[in-house]
């Protein structure tokens, strides 16, 4: 696949990946059962999606809901345990970022060169999947990529996740998972701040506590 991916135009695997599972996710999720809705139309170009993180599912559930291509930044740990798992990561394009010690610099350069492109990121704010949202604190760098290329941050929130494939299993349990798509917060709208990261931080962390809450009462 990496070899592939030296001949390839950069994306074109990622999308026809995209393509072809598309419709087996789709076929998939009817058994869970998966719903979704959006409170307001998704930017045509590029945002960042800020995605809570429950599961080993979040990933593929996020992109049924966004329909559009996603390159996440995930834990450069996950790299090196499993051959099939690294494919996987590569051929979806995701961008290795270290968990702590060191600064992000090529994995911020990537993922601003992707929005500069018209692209999607995906970051799991709490860094980790976790058994509850609010288990771990939401970090700055989704706001600070938005800010930086000057894109929406788009809240993505997700429940049931966390029943249908839990922390310490692989197993799928039939639960219902249900995704709610927020509305764009625009960097702009904070313009006047004086720390603008942290106030988009603060307002996306807002947002997606508001909608876990409606999505955890069914």
């Amino acid at each position: 696949m990496r070899a592939f991916r030296l001949i390839a135009e950069p994306g074109l695997v990622s999308r026809i990946l995209w393509t072809l599972c598309w419709l087996p996710a789709r076929l998939l999720a009817t058994w869970f059962p998966y719903s979704s809705f959006k409170l307001c139309a998704t930017p045509a170009g590029a945002y960042v999606a800020v995605i809570n993180h429950l599961s080993h599912l979040d990933p593929p559930v996020a992109g049924l809901a966004l329909r559009r291509p996603v390159r996440y930044l995930a834990l450069d740990e996950l790299w090196g345990n499993s051959a099939i798992l690294d494919r996987i990561l590569d051929a979806f394009e995701a961008i290795p970022f270290p968990r702590e010690g060191r600064y992000p610099i090529g994995a911020l350069k990537q993922a601003i060169r992707h929005l500069e492109s018209g692209g999607i990121i995906g970051v799991f704010p709490e860094g980790r999947r976790v058994h509850n949202w609010g288990d771990a604190p939401v970090t700055r760098g989704a706001a600070w990529l938005a800010v930086k290329a000057d894109v929406p941050l788009v809240p993505v929130a997700i429940w049931g996740t966390q029943h249908a494939m839990p922390l310490d299993t692989m197993r799928l349990h039939r639960a219902p998972i249900r995704v709610a798509v927020g509305c764009p917060i625009a960097p702009g709208e904070f313009a006047e701040c004086q720390d603008k990261v942290r106030a988009l931080t603060r307002a996306v962390t807002e947002e997606l506590d508001r909608q876990i809450r409606t999505l955890a009462k069914g």
